[in-house]
């Protein structure tokens, strides 16, 4: 995947990924969730999600945010890409 092509999906590979969630490069009301660190949820694509209406998902806090609080940040890829 190329840089410009990439969304910012995580692989959900990593210990460290378990039950996080990352921010979409393209969109700032959507982000990405890992499942958590039962055995069922490991090895699971992550889930593109949506934040509620009039906020954004800000990476700093990795949660979701009120417009007016939230600050662009330079992306970040996560620790593991999914694997193509």
């Amino acid at each position: 995947m190329s840089g410009r092509d990439y969304n910012g999906e995580p692989g959900c590979r990593s210990p460290d990924e378990l039950g996080q969630s990352y921010r979409h490069f393209w969109d700032p009301t959507a982000y990405w969730q890992c499942g958590g660190k039962k055995e069922a949820e490991r090895d699971q694509p992550a889930q593109l999600r949506h934040c509620p209406a009039n906020e954004l998902f800000y990476d700093r806090e990795r949660r979701c945010v009120k417009w007016k609080d939230w600050q662009w940040t330079e992306p970040q890829d996560p620790p593991t890409k999914p694997r193509k």
